[in-house]
């Protein structure tokens, strides 16, 4: 095998540029679809998401897609009615991508924005408090 190619190979991971190129693709096509959509029957007018990333299966038959919705907080809500509208979005998604297979769709939401802001607000308190440590510390070495 060429040293370019297990190079590429090892930089993607196990990931090959036609699925790198599928998903984003998908995600794409996703986005635009889903913008158009009319929520107000699901209860949830106005309903804006914002698709993270697109993960396809290998053989391109499964696609989970994470999500994030913006300004909600009633996700299972969001869950139902992404799930109610799951054949209607794969539907138009098969009118506008020409696949050999036309991947099942999975919404999985993408809670690592959430995850990453209550490590950052950990990290804040943890800073505070050593600072707090260090400020006591002079000031018992200066007496």
């Amino acid at each position: 095998m060429p040293i370019w190619r297990t190079e590429m190979h090892n930089s993607f991971g196990k990931t090959s540029h036609r699925l790198l190129r599928v998903n984003e693709l998908i995600k794409r096509e996703l986005s635009e679809i889903m913008q158009h959509l009319d929520w107000s029957e699901t209860g949830l007018p106005n309903l804006t998401l914002t698709l993270t990333e697109v993960n396809c299966s290998k053989d391109i038959r499964i696609a989970r897609v994470y999500y994030v919705p913006v300004g909600r907080e009633n996700s299972k809500q969001i869950e139902e009615a992404l799930n109610a509208k799951k054949n209607y979005i794969r539907k138009y998604l098969g009118k506008k991508i020409h696949l050999k297979y036309l991947p099942a769709l999975r919404f999985i939401e993408d809670k690592s924005f959430e995850e990453f802001r209550k490590t950052s607000e950990l990290l804040k308190t943890l800073n505070v408090e050593t600072e707090g440590i260090e400020s006591n510390d002079s000031h018992t070495e200066k007496e």
